[in-house]
């Protein structure tokens, strides 16, 4: 099978698909190859990925798969965006949700041929316990673009209520993007300076995995994820969360199970409180994290179904 994927970056699972699919290439717009393929996969519907990966398919007489990893259709696209993302979904041969809530969203709008397909792979002998709880500080670490979705704010509010009850604790930020200095200035405003670091530079997996088992607490503030894979990842390392419900993680992990799920400032500090005071229970909650991880999302048992699902959709008459 000759497959194209278009979009703003590999896939971090692309060299295992080669395995399954063969032939694959990947492009980013608007670089897209002159040669003939069996199936074209777009990204996500946006007019930047989603319509190029829509003509290609039909220049090249491709089936067409369009991928949406992010419940963003209805709270991060203008008026204009979503018409053209709701107009391309109707015209895929398949679309991939990688959330039951997305799943949901895009029937809703009409959108037929949807596959819920979770787009978490876990390396889980790489991503692993390396510390205990007891071993680790009062250390809250967040780890993503530093963008809107993200809201880092709610985080920095409820930092600002936590250190009043644990001085010791400290923020640790893993990320780039347009904000730094938004962040920058409301670290200054909120006198958090020296509880926080912010770590602008790509990190290898050996030295996020380090990060993983030094954080007591992974802190997902974001608006909308389809995933997040952080959680996840240090979910493996055994490093539980404090979350807003988004993406595949509210429908996958269990509130005081695997971590906790709050929306406000206060109760996002009160949970963190709860969770450095107590290195027990981080560790059973870190525990059972990991034990559900393998189980579910270890990274060639997922790549496998991912790849699988697609072969079948491509041999469909």
């Amino acid at each position: 099978m000759k497959v194209l994927m278009i979009g703003r970056s590999r896939s971090i699972a692309f060299d295992d698909l080669r395995k399954y699919w063969g032939d694959v290439d990947f492009a980013k717009p608007p670089h897209i190859p002159l040669r003939r393929y069996d199936l074209v996969i777009g990204q996500e519907p946006t007019p930047r990925i989603g319509i190029p990966a829509y003509l290609a398919a039909r220049l090249m007489g491709a089936k067409l798969v369009m991928e949406v990893h992010a419940d963003y259709i209805h709270s991060a696209l203008s008026p204009l965006q979503k018409l053209i993302a709701i107009r391309l979904l109707r015209r895929c041969d398949l679309v991939r949700a990688v959330s039951g809530k997305i799943a949901r969203e895009l029937e809703e709008l009409g959108v037929g041929n949807v596959a819920m397909i979770p787009s978490i792979y876990i390396k889980t002998g790489v991503y692993r316990p390396l510390k205990s709880h007891q071993e680790r500080e009062p250390i809250i670490l967040s780890v993503g673009r530093l963008v809107r979705q993200k809201n880092f704010p709610l985080l920095l509010k409820a930092f600002k209520v936590l250190v009043k009850e644990v001085p010791e604790a400290r923020l640790i930020i893993v990320g780039r993007g347009p904000l730094e200095n938004e962040i920058l200035e409301r670290v200054r405003r909120l006198d958090l300076r020296d509880s926080f670091r912010l770590v602008k530079r790509w990190l290898s997996e050996e030295d996020l995995v380090k990060m993983y088992n030094d954080a007591a607490i992974l802190a997902i503030t974001s608006y909308y994820e389809g995933g997040p894979r952080v959680a996840f990842e240090a979910g493996a390392c055994h490093t539980p969360f404090v979350s807003t419900p988004v993406g595949i993680l509210a429908e996958i992990a269990k509130n005081g199970v695997h971590g906790f799920f709050a929306e406000s400032v206060e109760e996002f500090a009160e949970k963190m409180i709860t969770l450095l005071q107590s290195p027990e229970m981080r560790e059973r909650m870190g525990e059972a994290f990991r034990k559900m991880i393998v189980e579910k999302f270890e990274w060639h048992h997922v790549v496998r179904l991912y790849a699988k699902s697609y072969l079948i959709f491509s041999r469909d008459p």
